[in-house]
Formats: C-alpha cells, sequence, structure tokens
C-alpha cells in the first residue's frame, strides 16, 4: 500500500508540473534564471568538467543558460514531466545539451560519470526524498560538488511557520483539485496575495525599522500583480513538500557521503542553498 501511494503521488507531480511548463512553451528563455540567483550566493564556479547534470530542468530555462555560456560541457537535463518536451524545443539550438525524462529517484546514468549536479526546488517534491539524495551520490565522480536548492522549515520564523503550516492543511484540499482550474485560482489569488502580502513588503523593505518585517513577509518576492501565479500554484498543487531545517540539511548531506557542506539562506524566495562535494572514498 506505501508503494502504491507513492506511485501515485509521483503521478499527481508528472500531471501537475506537465501543466505548469506547458505555460512557458511559446516564451524565450531570460538571460537569467534561477541558476544565475544560485551563481550569486555560491563564492565559486557551478559549471566545471565535461558533463553536468540538471535534476528538475523543468521548462530548460536554466539548463540553456548553463549550457550556452560553457560550450565544452555537456549539460543533460532530467526532468519527470512533460517539461522535457518544452526543454527540448528551448536547447534544440545548442549541441552540448541532452534533455531526458526520467525519474530524481531513478536517475539513468552511469555511477560516477558527473563533474556536477545542479538542482533547483526539486528533491522537497519528491515522496522519498532520500532516494534522490542517494541518487545524486552515486552518478557524481568523487570529489566533485552537487548545489542544490531546497524549502526551509522557517522554523526561525513564526510567522512563516504559521503559514507553512496553514499551507500544508489547505492542500490536502487543493491537490485533489484539476491541475487546469487550480491554475486559474492561482491567477486570481496572485492579485489578492500581491496586494496583501507583496506591496506591504516592498513598503517595509525601505526602512531600516521595518526591514525584519519585510523578510518575514510571505510572498515578499512579488513583483506585479499576476508575478507570482506560478509561485501559487506550485505551493497549493504539489502532492508532496518536504522542508528542511539548517541541522537536518547537514545530516542528509554527511549521511550520504559528502563533506565541506555549505548553507545559505536565499532570502529573496526563502530557501536553503546547499552544496557540498562527494567523498573520495
Amino acid at each position: 500500500m506505501p508503494q502504491n501511494n507513492s506511485l501515485i503521488k509521483v503521478r499527481n507531480t508528472m500531471r501537475r508540473y506537465s501543466l505548469i511548463w506547458s505555460k512557458y512553451n511559446n516564451l524565450p528563455p531570460p538571460a537569467q534564471y534561477h541558476f544565475d540567483t544560485m551563481q550569486e550566493l555560491i563564492p565559486e564556479k557551478i559549471v566545471r568538467g565535461t558533463l553536468g547534470l540538471e535534476i528538475g530542468c523543468g521548462c530548460g530555462w536554466d539548463t540553456h543558460i548553463m549550457a550556452k555560456n560553457n560550450h565544452s560541457v555537456r549539460i543533460i537535463g532530467l526532468d519527470i514531466s512533460d517539461g522535457v518536451y518544452t526543454a527540448s524545443r528551448i536547447n534544440s539550438n545548442l549541441k552540448n545539451v541532452n534533455i531526458i525524462k526520467g525519474s530524481a529517484a531513478d536517475i539513468p546514468l552511469k555511477d560516477v560519470s558527473c563533474d556536477f549536479i545542479y538542482s533547483f526546488g526539486v528533491l522537497h517534491h519528491m515522496p522519498d526524498y532520500r532516494k534522490g539524495f542517494l541518487e545524486i551520490s552515486r552518478v557524481l565522480k568523487p570529489g566533485s560538488p552537487c548545489f542544490l536548492y531546497l524549502y526551509e522549515d522557517h522554523s526561525d520564523n513564526k510567522i512563516k511557520y504559521f503559514a507553512v503550516k496553514m499551507t500544508a492543511i489547505i492542500r490536502k484540499v487543493t491537490t485533489r483539485i484539476p491541475p487546469r482550474m487550480l491554475y486559474l485560482f492561482s491567477c486570481l489569488l496572485s492579485p489578492l496575495f500581491v496586494i496583501i502580502f507583496g506591496i506591504p513588503a516592498k513598503i517595509f523593505k525601505e526602512f531600516k525599522l521595518t526591514y525584519g518585517l519585510y523578510e518575514k513577509m510571505p510572498f515578499n518576492f512579488a513583483t506585479s500583480l499576476f508575478s507570482i501565479r506560478g509561485d501559487i500554484y506550485d505551493r497549493f498543487s504539489a502532492p508532496v513538500e518536504h522542508r528542511f531545517s539548517q541541522r537536518t540539511l547537514y545530516d542528509i548531506l554527511n549521511e550520504y557521503n559528502f563533506h565541506d557542506v555549505n548553507i545559505k539562506k536565499l532570502k529573496t524566495i526563502a530557501g536553503w542553498v546547499v552544496w557540498g562535494y562527494k567523498n573520495n572514498v
């Protein structure tokens, strides 16, 4: 029964993210995306060696940015959803890109084959995220790094911690709503959330006295009325959402054979940027 439940969650995840990535089908890749946000925070070059893997490439924008700026490195983009078809189209002119449809729980690559692994916002949506860490350790070469973005549990922020708990309760209902209908709701809710959270957060950000409130506000990264519709959909549609404390992530990386683990908070969208190096033995 647990295996069947996990399989159902995986299929629902595929279905729901296939919808959201289809919205990007006719959009050109931006000059900057999540990769650039990560690279600004990490004091070393992410892309290296001759073969890199992006786990959860989605529509392929980060894959595109990494590949177009590093022609000597082959970038493999892996995703479980139909986003791979959008990613393939976007990267069709880059000879150093391969897009593969597959699961992070069973990466279709040989052992010790990758010089680096990059993943933004994926492992926390796996029914068993430990399989993802195990696979990352398996396909990385000894001494090579992984660079990950993962949700934080906000245990140090009472406002966001409460919001996370409430969202988890609401998601028990919203994950039963058909994806297209839920996306429509997300579009309708986006302006409301921007007015309630985004606009006050912008004001709080401007003053030293209220800057702390800005950091604690949910959706403080909103830029326009419909800018967070995808974030709302992601928040309420994902069948699985794990959240991590800093201590937990240190322990997980050490457990799965990594050393020199670094963890920094990505304040702009509230999460952990984590990287470490696979042990040589």
